[in-house]
């Protein structure tokens, strides 16, 4: 399954991480992460599916937390690196 990678800065605060994360409910999220730093500020490092990419971070963008996000589009062979989870078909072709 191709997917793509949101690195998300933010201003952290109380709730950021539950509106970040009710913002992403009708994306299909394949990983998240999220490290806070001393200096209040957090990242979010999201991966969806390539097809939901470009909306969730339209949608991240307008979060009153959010510094910035940055798209990196990944492979399917780097899904196994990155420890997303996804699915083969036994033929070895990707689930519809």
């Amino acid at each position: 399954m191709e997917h793509t990678r949101l690195t998300v800065t933010l201003q952290s605060g109380h709730g950021t991480l539950a509106r970040l994360a009710a913002t992403l409910n009708n994306h299909v999220v394949l990983d998240l992460t999220y490290t806070t730093a001393p200096t209040n500020t957090a990242t979010a490092v999201v991966c969806v599916t390539q097809s939901d990419a470009l909306r969730a971070q339209h949608k991240l963008r307008r979060l009153v937390d959010v510094i910035d996000v940055t798209p990196t589009p990944a492979s399917p062979g780097t899904a196994d690196l990155a420890d997303v989870p996804h699915t083969r078909h036994p033929t070895g072709a990707p689930r519809p």
